[in-house]
């Protein structure tokens, strides 16, 4: 079996367990979704629920304004703004696993993996799992960022030289 076959059936499996994630991640999506819903629905309630029983529940890992929030009772509103950055995280993640499958279903089904599509779609993926790792840490995001340009630049020599190859042909 050549490389390309090794590649290509590589690619097939990556694509669909990518798959697999793009809607596992779209399945936590809809569920955070919900839950900002009700919690909005009964905000009230649950306010005046949660201060007559808050006794020391840390609400520092829910983010600064979250914390803000809870710190002068509006506990509700700290729980829907935590669920809306989560559902950010978990919408940009499935953004980023369907152009992964997306990438690995061109690579199986193309002649060959350097292809100007994917060049395109590896983009979209570098900028935004970028800006997720920015998230946390400034020094991983650009270290992250410039890996990523690197990796988009040979791809796009790689394109270059099997455009030459195919024209030659």
């Amino acid at each position: 079996m050549g490389k390309l076959e090794n590649i290509k059936k590589t690619s097939k499996l990556i694509g669909k367990v990518g798959k697999i994630f793009q809607i596992f991640a779209g399945i936590l999506t809809g569920f955070s979704l919900f839950f900002i819903i009700i919690l909005s629905i009964l905000r009230t309630t649950l306010n005046t629920m949660i201060a007559e029983s808050q006794a020391s529940f840390d609400f520092s890992n829910l983010g600064q304004f979250a914390e803000k929030l809870s710190s002068e009772g509006k506990v509700a509103e700290a729980g829907i703004v935590s669920l809306i950055f989560g559902s950010l995280f978990t919408l940009i993640i499935t953004i980023i696993m369907h152009f992964i499958a997306k990438i690995f279903k061109r690579i199986y089904n193309g002649y060959s993996p350097f292809l100007p599509e994917i060049v395109n779609d590896l983009k979209i993926v570098s900028a935004l799992s970028t800006l997720l790792i920015l998230r946390n840490s400034i020094g991983l995001g650009i270290v992250s960022g410039f890996i990523f340009w690197g990796i988009i630049q040979l791809y796009e020599y790689g394109c270059e030289l099997q455009n030459e190859v195919d024209e030659i042909l």
